[in-house]
Protein backbone atom coordinates (compact mmCIF):
# COMPACT_ATOMS: atom_id res chain seq x y z
CA UNK A 1 0.00 0.00 0.00
CA UNK A 2 1.29 3.59 -0.85
CA UNK A 3 2.25 5.76 1.70
CA UNK A 4 2.85 9.35 2.56
CA UNK A 5 6.39 10.23 1.59
CA UNK A 6 8.12 10.48 5.00
CA UNK A 7 6.35 8.11 7.16
CA UNK A 8 5.86 4.67 7.58
CA UNK A 9 2.39 4.98 9.84
CA UNK A 10 -0.26 6.71 8.16
CA UNK A 11 -2.20 5.01 5.29
CA UNK A 12 -2.73 7.19 2.93
CA UNK A 13 -5.89 5.89 2.18
CA UNK A 14 -7.04 8.50 5.11
CA UNK A 15 -5.62 11.17 2.88
CA UNK A 16 -7.88 10.25 -0.19
CA UNK A 17 -10.66 10.11 2.57
CA UNK A 18 -9.91 14.13 2.85
CA UNK A 19 -9.95 15.12 -0.77
CA UNK A 20 -12.91 12.92 -1.25
CA UNK A 21 -14.73 14.39 2.08
CA UNK A 22 -14.01 17.89 0.25
CA UNK A 23 -15.58 16.78 -3.69
CA UNK A 24 -18.73 15.13 -2.05
CA UNK A 25 -19.22 19.03 0.12
CA UNK A 26 -19.79 20.19 -3.84
CA UNK A 27 -23.21 17.99 -3.98
CA UNK A 28 -24.37 19.70 -1.04
CA UNK A 29 -23.09 22.79 -2.95
CA UNK A 30 -25.05 21.59 -6.02
CA UNK A 31 -27.80 19.23 -4.62
CA UNK A 32 -29.05 21.57 -1.69
CA UNK A 33 -28.90 24.85 -2.62
CA UNK A 34 -31.37 25.46 -5.55
CA UNK A 35 -34.51 25.62 -2.93
CA UNK A 36 -32.49 28.90 -1.67
CA UNK A 37 -32.46 30.22 -5.16
CA UNK A 38 -36.17 29.26 -5.88
CA UNK A 39 -37.80 32.55 -4.25
CA UNK A 40 -35.67 34.53 -5.37
CA UNK A 41 -36.17 33.44 -9.36
CA UNK A 42 -39.80 33.46 -8.98
CA UNK A 43 -39.52 37.19 -7.68
CA UNK A 44 -37.68 38.23 -10.23
CA UNK A 45 -39.15 36.93 -13.30
CA UNK A 46 -42.53 35.92 -11.72
CA UNK A 47 -42.49 32.07 -13.51
CA UNK A 48 -44.93 29.39 -11.85
CA UNK A 49 -43.22 27.00 -9.65
CA UNK A 50 -43.52 24.35 -11.84
CA UNK A 51 -41.03 26.20 -14.82
CA UNK A 52 -38.39 26.92 -11.69
CA UNK A 53 -38.50 23.92 -11.04
CA UNK A 54 -37.65 22.46 -14.48
CA UNK A 55 -34.45 24.22 -14.14
CA UNK A 56 -33.01 21.55 -11.38
CA UNK A 57 -34.92 18.71 -13.52
CA UNK A 58 -32.17 19.96 -16.57
CA UNK A 59 -29.67 19.66 -13.57
CA UNK A 60 -30.67 16.24 -12.54
CA UNK A 61 -30.47 14.80 -16.18
CA UNK A 62 -27.10 16.59 -16.46
CA UNK A 63 -25.90 14.71 -13.21
CA UNK A 64 -27.82 11.35 -14.66
CA UNK A 65 -25.69 11.18 -18.06
CA UNK A 66 -22.66 12.06 -16.30
CA UNK A 67 -22.40 9.95 -13.31
CA UNK A 68 -22.64 6.64 -15.57
CA UNK A 69 -19.62 7.96 -17.79
CA UNK A 70 -17.54 8.87 -15.15
CA UNK A 71 -18.28 5.84 -12.64
CA UNK A 72 -17.06 3.56 -15.73
CA UNK A 73 -14.07 6.14 -16.32
CA UNK A 74 -13.46 5.23 -12.56
CA UNK A 75 -13.14 1.82 -13.24
CA UNK A 76 -10.18 2.43 -15.78
CA UNK A 77 -8.17 5.30 -15.49
CA UNK A 78 -6.51 7.52 -12.95
CA UNK A 79 -9.22 9.81 -10.96
CA UNK A 80 -7.79 12.63 -10.68
CA UNK A 81 -8.24 13.80 -14.31
CA UNK A 82 -11.86 12.96 -14.09
CA UNK A 83 -12.23 15.42 -10.90
CA UNK A 84 -10.15 17.76 -13.08
CA UNK A 85 -13.05 18.19 -15.87
CA UNK A 86 -15.74 17.89 -13.61
CA UNK A 87 -14.40 20.89 -12.55
CA UNK A 88 -14.59 23.21 -14.85
CA UNK A 89 -17.76 21.82 -16.53
CA UNK A 90 -19.67 22.39 -13.56
CA UNK A 91 -17.97 25.32 -12.48
CA UNK A 92 -18.68 26.91 -15.59
CA UNK A 93 -22.67 25.68 -15.76
CA UNK A 94 -22.96 27.26 -12.65
CA UNK A 95 -21.12 30.10 -12.83
CA UNK A 96 -22.87 30.98 -16.06
CA UNK A 97 -26.56 30.72 -14.74
CA UNK A 98 -25.13 34.38 -13.55
CA UNK A 99 -26.33 35.60 -16.59
CA UNK A 100 -30.00 33.79 -17.16
CA UNK A 101 -32.38 35.66 -18.88
CA UNK A 102 -35.15 32.88 -20.02
CA UNK A 103 -36.03 30.05 -18.32
CA UNK A 104 -34.15 27.88 -21.34
CA UNK A 105 -30.87 29.79 -20.48
CA UNK A 106 -31.29 28.58 -17.03
CA UNK A 107 -32.24 24.72 -18.14
CA UNK A 108 -28.85 24.65 -20.55
CA UNK A 109 -26.50 26.34 -18.04
CA UNK A 110 -27.83 23.57 -14.80
CA UNK A 111 -27.95 20.93 -17.14
CA UNK A 112 -23.59 21.29 -17.61
CA UNK A 113 -23.61 22.13 -14.30
CA UNK A 114 -24.85 18.53 -13.93
CA UNK A 115 -23.07 16.91 -16.27
CA UNK A 116 -20.03 17.83 -14.38
CA UNK A 117 -21.41 17.08 -10.93
CA UNK A 118 -21.54 13.48 -11.73
CA UNK A 119 -18.20 12.74 -11.11
CA UNK A 120 -18.23 13.93 -7.18
CA UNK A 121 -20.39 10.98 -6.23
CA UNK A 122 -19.40 7.99 -8.17
CA UNK A 123 -15.64 8.40 -8.75
CA UNK A 124 -15.43 9.32 -4.39
CA UNK A 125 -17.42 6.62 -3.81
CA UNK A 126 -15.59 3.52 -5.59
CA UNK A 127 -12.25 5.50 -5.22
CA UNK A 128 -12.75 5.17 -1.74
CA UNK A 129 -14.23 1.68 -1.63
CA UNK A 130 -11.12 0.20 -3.36
CA UNK A 131 -8.65 1.74 -1.08
CA UNK A 132 -10.25 0.53 2.03
CA UNK A 133 -10.99 -2.83 0.44
CA UNK A 134 -10.26 -5.76 3.21
CA UNK A 135 -9.77 -3.59 6.00
CA UNK A 136 -10.96 -3.21 9.62
CA UNK A 137 -12.99 0.47 8.99
CA UNK A 138 -13.90 0.26 5.44
CA UNK A 139 -17.48 1.23 6.43
CA UNK A 140 -16.37 4.26 8.71
CA UNK A 141 -13.94 5.50 5.82
CA UNK A 142 -16.78 5.63 3.22
CA UNK A 143 -19.32 6.98 5.81
CA UNK A 144 -16.74 10.14 6.18
CA UNK A 145 -16.70 10.50 2.22
CA UNK A 146 -20.67 10.64 2.02
CA UNK A 147 -20.83 12.41 5.41
CA UNK A 148 -18.87 15.56 2.85
CA UNK A 149 -22.30 16.16 1.57
CA UNK A 150 -24.11 17.24 4.13
CA UNK A 151 -21.03 19.19 5.34
CA UNK A 152 -21.45 21.09 2.25
CA UNK A 153 -25.42 21.41 2.86
CA UNK A 154 -24.94 22.71 5.98
CA UNK A 155 -22.16 25.60 5.00
CA UNK A 156 -23.79 26.62 1.45
CA UNK A 157 -27.41 26.75 2.17
CA UNK A 158 -27.43 29.15 4.63
CA UNK A 159 -23.73 30.98 3.15
CA UNK A 160 -25.59 31.14 -0.37
CA UNK A 161 -28.61 32.89 1.70
CA UNK A 162 -26.06 35.31 2.96
CA UNK A 163 -24.44 35.66 -0.82
CA UNK A 164 -28.04 36.68 -2.46
CA UNK A 165 -29.35 39.19 0.54
CA UNK A 166 -26.04 40.75 0.45
CA UNK A 167 -25.00 40.79 -3.30
CA UNK A 168 -28.32 39.41 -5.54
CA UNK A 169 -28.74 35.89 -6.95
CA UNK A 170 -26.65 36.48 -9.86
CA UNK A 171 -23.81 37.24 -7.77
CA UNK A 172 -24.48 34.32 -5.83
CA UNK A 173 -24.50 32.30 -8.63
CA UNK A 174 -20.89 32.95 -9.74
CA UNK A 175 -19.15 33.32 -6.81
CA UNK A 176 -20.75 29.56 -6.16
CA UNK A 177 -19.41 28.33 -9.67
CA UNK A 178 -15.86 29.34 -8.44
CA UNK A 179 -16.25 27.53 -5.27
CA UNK A 180 -16.90 24.58 -6.98
CA UNK A 181 -14.55 24.32 -8.97
CA UNK A 182 -11.51 25.66 -6.38
CA UNK A 183 -12.51 22.74 -4.27
CA UNK A 184 -12.70 20.17 -6.83
CA UNK A 185 -9.74 20.95 -8.55
CA UNK A 186 -7.48 21.08 -5.75
CA UNK A 187 -9.16 17.65 -4.15
CA UNK A 188 -8.27 16.11 -7.88
CA UNK A 189 -4.84 16.60 -7.19
CA UNK A 190 -4.55 14.29 -3.88
CA UNK A 191 -6.55 11.46 -4.90
CA UNK A 192 -5.27 8.75 -6.30
CA UNK A 193 -5.61 5.54 -7.99
CA UNK A 194 -6.48 2.53 -5.80
CA UNK A 195 -4.02 -0.49 -5.22
CA UNK A 196 -4.59 -3.28 -7.58
CA UNK A 197 -7.53 -5.57 -6.54
CA UNK A 198 -8.18 -9.31 -7.04
CA UNK A 199 -10.30 -9.12 -10.25
CA UNK A 200 -13.98 -9.71 -9.32
CA UNK A 201 -13.15 -9.03 -5.59
CA UNK A 202 -16.40 -9.27 -2.93
CA UNK A 203 -16.07 -6.21 -0.40
CA UNK A 204 -16.55 -7.46 3.53
CA UNK A 205 -20.32 -7.38 4.19
CA UNK A 206 -21.30 -4.26 5.64
CA UNK A 207 -17.60 -2.79 6.15
CA UNK A 208 -16.15 -5.64 8.37
CA UNK A 209 -12.91 -6.37 7.68
CA UNK A 210 -11.70 -9.62 5.52
CA UNK A 211 -12.46 -10.60 2.41
CA UNK A 212 -15.90 -12.92 2.36
CA UNK A 213 -15.52 -14.22 -1.04
CA UNK A 214 -13.26 -14.00 -4.31
CA UNK A 215 -14.74 -14.66 -7.09
CA UNK A 216 -14.66 -13.52 -10.97
CA UNK A 217 -17.81 -11.80 -11.95
CA UNK A 218 -16.61 -10.99 -15.17
CA UNK A 219 -19.08 -13.08 -17.77
CA UNK A 220 -22.01 -11.32 -15.52
CA UNK A 221 -24.12 -8.85 -15.75
CA UNK A 222 -24.91 -7.61 -12.53
CA UNK A 223 -27.11 -4.70 -13.92
CA UNK A 224 -29.35 -7.29 -14.95
CA UNK A 225 -29.69 -9.11 -11.42
CA UNK A 226 -32.90 -8.75 -9.43
CA UNK A 227 -30.72 -7.41 -6.46
CA UNK A 228 -29.40 -4.56 -8.30
CA UNK A 229 -32.87 -3.52 -9.85
CA UNK A 230 -34.56 -3.78 -6.06
CA UNK A 231 -31.34 -2.04 -4.75
CA UNK A 232 -31.64 0.81 -7.13
CA UNK A 233 -35.34 0.94 -7.33
CA UNK A 234 -35.11 1.57 -3.64
CA UNK A 235 -32.58 4.33 -3.38
CA UNK A 236 -34.41 5.98 -6.53
CA UNK A 237 -37.70 6.44 -4.04
CA UNK A 238 -35.63 7.64 -1.66
CA UNK A 239 -33.74 10.22 -4.43
CA UNK A 240 -37.06 10.96 -5.31
CA UNK A 241 -38.07 12.61 -1.70
CA UNK A 242 -34.78 14.32 -1.64
CA UNK A 243 -35.18 15.80 -4.60
CA UNK A 244 -38.50 17.22 -3.94
CA UNK A 245 -37.51 18.29 -0.17
CA UNK A 246 -34.48 19.89 -1.44
CA UNK A 247 -36.39 22.13 -4.15
CA UNK A 248 -39.79 23.12 -2.33
CA UNK A 249 -38.59 22.67 1.56
CA UNK A 250 -37.93 26.85 1.25
CA UNK A 251 -41.26 27.43 -0.54
CA UNK A 252 -43.31 25.26 1.61
CA UNK A 253 -41.96 26.49 4.71
CA UNK A 254 -42.05 30.05 3.65
CA UNK A 255 -45.80 29.60 2.38
CA UNK A 256 -46.56 29.04 6.07
CA UNK A 257 -44.84 32.28 7.15
CA UNK A 258 -41.58 30.76 8.26
CA UNK A 259 -38.85 33.73 6.98
CA UNK A 260 -36.93 32.91 3.99
CA UNK A 261 -33.41 33.06 6.09
CA UNK A 262 -34.88 30.26 9.00
CA UNK A 263 -35.86 27.55 6.04
CA UNK A 264 -32.78 28.13 4.67
CA UNK A 265 -31.28 27.95 7.95
CA UNK A 266 -33.53 24.65 8.54
CA UNK A 267 -32.64 23.52 4.72
CA UNK A 268 -28.63 23.62 6.11
CA UNK A 269 -29.18 22.00 8.97
CA UNK A 270 -31.17 19.01 7.32
CA UNK A 271 -27.76 18.74 5.73
CA UNK A 272 -26.27 19.07 8.83
CA UNK A 273 -27.87 16.51 10.29
CA UNK A 274 -27.60 13.97 7.42
CA UNK A 275 -23.51 13.87 8.05
CA UNK A 276 -24.48 12.39 11.35
CA UNK A 277 -26.45 9.78 9.52
CA UNK A 278 -23.82 9.13 7.19
CA UNK A 279 -21.72 8.29 9.91
CA UNK A 280 -23.80 6.59 11.74
CA UNK A 281 -24.21 3.92 8.94
CA UNK A 282 -20.96 3.28 8.49
CA UNK A 283 -20.66 2.34 11.93
CA UNK A 284 -24.24 0.72 12.28
CA UNK A 285 -23.66 -1.12 8.72
CA UNK A 286 -20.59 -2.59 10.38
CA UNK A 287 -22.80 -4.00 13.22
CA UNK A 288 -26.21 -5.07 11.37
CA UNK A 289 -25.00 -4.70 7.32
CA UNK A 290 -25.85 -2.45 5.03
CA UNK A 291 -29.09 -3.69 4.23
CA UNK A 292 -30.68 -3.28 7.49
CA UNK A 293 -29.07 -0.12 7.73
CA UNK A 294 -31.43 0.76 4.04
CA UNK A 295 -34.15 0.04 5.16
CA UNK A 296 -34.26 1.61 8.92
CA UNK A 297 -33.11 4.93 7.04
CA UNK A 298 -36.01 4.49 4.07
CA UNK A 299 -38.39 4.15 7.37
CA UNK A 300 -37.02 7.16 8.82
CA UNK A 301 -37.57 9.17 6.24
CA UNK A 302 -41.05 8.20 5.72
CA UNK A 303 -41.86 9.07 8.76
CA UNK A 304 -40.56 12.37 8.58
CA UNK A 305 -42.98 13.38 5.39
CA UNK A 306 -45.58 12.20 7.44
CA UNK A 307 -45.11 15.07 10.47
CA UNK A 308 -44.46 17.59 7.55
CA UNK A 309 -47.62 17.20 6.35
CA UNK A 310 -48.54 18.97 9.48
CA UNK A 311 -46.77 21.64 9.38
CA UNK A 312 -47.28 24.56 11.24
CA UNK A 313 -45.04 26.58 13.25
CA UNK A 314 -41.47 26.93 12.98
CA UNK A 315 -39.98 24.46 15.91
CA UNK A 316 -42.03 21.67 13.77
CA UNK A 317 -39.63 22.63 10.95
CA UNK A 318 -36.17 21.69 12.66
CA UNK A 319 -38.04 18.11 14.05
CA UNK A 320 -38.64 17.31 10.32
CA UNK A 321 -34.90 18.12 9.23
CA UNK A 322 -33.49 16.54 11.98
CA UNK A 323 -36.16 13.55 11.35
CA UNK A 324 -35.25 13.84 7.80
CA UNK A 325 -31.90 14.57 7.17
CA UNK A 326 -30.35 11.73 9.93
CA UNK A 327 -32.18 9.38 7.74
CA UNK A 328 -31.14 10.42 4.87
CA UNK A 329 -27.55 10.60 5.43
CA UNK A 330 -27.87 7.41 6.67
CA UNK A 331 -29.41 5.82 3.26
CA UNK A 332 -26.34 7.56 1.09
CA UNK A 333 -23.59 4.84 2.48
CA UNK A 334 -26.09 2.34 2.81
CA UNK A 335 -26.64 2.69 -0.82
CA UNK A 336 -23.05 2.82 -2.45
CA UNK A 337 -22.36 -0.22 0.28
CA UNK A 338 -24.75 -2.32 -0.43
CA UNK A 339 -23.64 -2.38 -4.33
CA UNK A 340 -20.03 -3.05 -2.98
CA UNK A 341 -21.05 -5.87 -0.64
CA UNK A 342 -23.51 -7.87 -3.36
CA UNK A 343 -21.48 -7.16 -6.11
CA UNK A 344 -17.47 -6.77 -5.62
CA UNK A 345 -14.87 -4.15 -6.35
CA UNK A 346 -14.56 -5.04 -10.15
CA UNK A 347 -16.74 -2.58 -11.93
CA UNK A 348 -18.04 -0.46 -8.46
CA UNK A 349 -17.40 2.52 -10.36
CA UNK A 350 -19.78 2.06 -12.98
CA UNK A 351 -22.49 0.01 -10.76
CA UNK A 352 -22.99 3.01 -8.53
CA UNK A 353 -22.58 5.24 -11.63
CA UNK A 354 -25.72 3.33 -13.48
CA UNK A 355 -27.34 2.90 -10.08
CA UNK A 356 -27.59 6.51 -9.29
CA UNK A 357 -27.95 7.35 -13.05
CA UNK A 358 -31.63 5.53 -12.61
CA UNK A 359 -32.47 7.05 -9.20
CA UNK A 360 -31.70 10.68 -10.48
CA UNK A 361 -33.91 9.93 -13.63
CA UNK A 362 -36.42 8.68 -11.87
CA UNK A 363 -36.02 11.89 -9.64
CA UNK A 364 -35.56 14.50 -12.24
CA UNK A 365 -39.06 15.40 -12.89
CA UNK A 366 -40.38 14.76 -9.28
CA UNK A 367 -39.48 18.74 -8.11
CA UNK A 368 -41.36 19.87 -11.90
CA UNK A 369 -44.52 17.67 -10.64
CA UNK A 370 -44.82 18.78 -7.30
CA UNK A 371 -44.54 22.84 -7.90
CA UNK A 372 -47.17 21.44 -11.18
CA UNK A 373 -49.62 19.57 -8.12
CA UNK A 374 -48.93 23.12 -6.28
CA UNK A 375 -49.80 25.42 -9.13
CA UNK A 376 -52.72 23.27 -9.73
CA UNK A 377 -54.12 22.76 -6.05
CA UNK A 378 -52.32 25.78 -4.22
CA UNK A 379 -51.12 22.93 -1.69
CA UNK A 380 -48.28 20.83 -1.38
CA UNK A 381 -50.61 18.49 0.25
CA UNK A 382 -51.03 15.77 -2.67
CA UNK A 383 -47.17 16.01 -3.64
CA UNK A 384 -46.27 15.18 -0.11
CA UNK A 385 -48.42 12.61 0.39
CA UNK A 386 -47.69 10.98 -3.29
CA UNK A 387 -44.03 11.36 -1.62
CA UNK A 388 -44.79 8.87 1.24
CA UNK A 389 -46.18 6.69 -0.60
CA UNK A 390 -43.27 6.33 -2.91
CA UNK A 391 -40.71 5.92 0.36
CA UNK A 392 -43.41 3.47 1.63
CA UNK A 393 -42.87 1.10 -1.60
CA UNK A 394 -38.60 1.70 -1.45
CA UNK A 395 -38.89 0.26 1.95
CA UNK A 396 -40.71 -2.66 1.15
CA UNK A 397 -38.36 -3.55 -1.80
CA UNK A 398 -35.21 -3.14 -0.05
CA UNK A 399 -36.64 -5.42 2.81
CA UNK A 400 -37.29 -8.14 -0.07
CA UNK A 401 -33.35 -7.80 -1.89
CA UNK A 402 -31.45 -10.94 -1.64
CA UNK A 403 -27.78 -11.19 -2.16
Amino acid sequence: MPEVPGSQKVFYGWFVVAACFAVTMTLGETFWSFGVFFKPLENEFGWSRALISSGYTAFLLGYSVSVIASGRLADRYSPGPILLVSAVLAGLGISLCSQVQDINELRVFLFFGGMGAGATWSVPASVVQRWFYGKQRAGLALSLVAAGVGVGALIFAPLINFLILTWGWRNAYLVVGILYCSIVALSSAVIRQSPALPKGAVAPTGGRSGPKDIRDSSTVKPWLAPSFMGITLSASFAVLAFQVMSTHLIPLATDTGISQTSSAAALGLMGGFSVIGRIMSGITADRIGWQTTLVLSLTGMALSVVWLLFLRAEWMLYIFVFVFGLCWGGRSPAWAGILGEFFGMGSLGGLIGISSAIAQVIGAFAPYLAGFIFDATGSYVMALLIVLLFLVGGCLIALKIKK
